[in-house]
């Protein structure tokens, strides 16, 4: 009786093949879904809303308000977890030193 051949290199290049196209595939339809629902986000929220900021009043759409709060929550989270990514730095810094030391 013949052998039959057990999986050589063709059939892990083909499994890698197989897998990269559907991941690819995924990835497609994810961001296919993304957009609609930013699509959508944006249509819902187009309307004119009147914003009151201390002394200043203004009239704008919805959904550029939502963006400035957006970016403005990104700019000041960034800002102060700068000071934690600093002490976990000078940490981790440490730990090497005492490890280097303890050879």
């Amino acid at each position: 009786m013949a052998e039959l051949p057990g999986p050589g290199p063709d059939h892990q290049e083909m499994d890698h093949v197989l897998r990269r196209r559907r991941r690819r595939a995924i990835r497609g339809l994810m961001s296919l879904a993304l957009i609609v629902i930013v699509v959508a986000f944006i249509i819902q929220n187009s309307q004119l809303v009147t914003v009151h900021f201390w002394f200043v009043t203004h009239k704008a759409h919805l959904i550029w308000v939502i963006i400035a709060c957006l970016a403005a929550g990104i700019v000041f989270g960034y800002i102060l977890g700068v000071p934690e990514r600093r002490k976990m730095r000078r940490r981790r810094k440490a730990e090497r030193a005492n490890r280097r030391q303890d050879r």
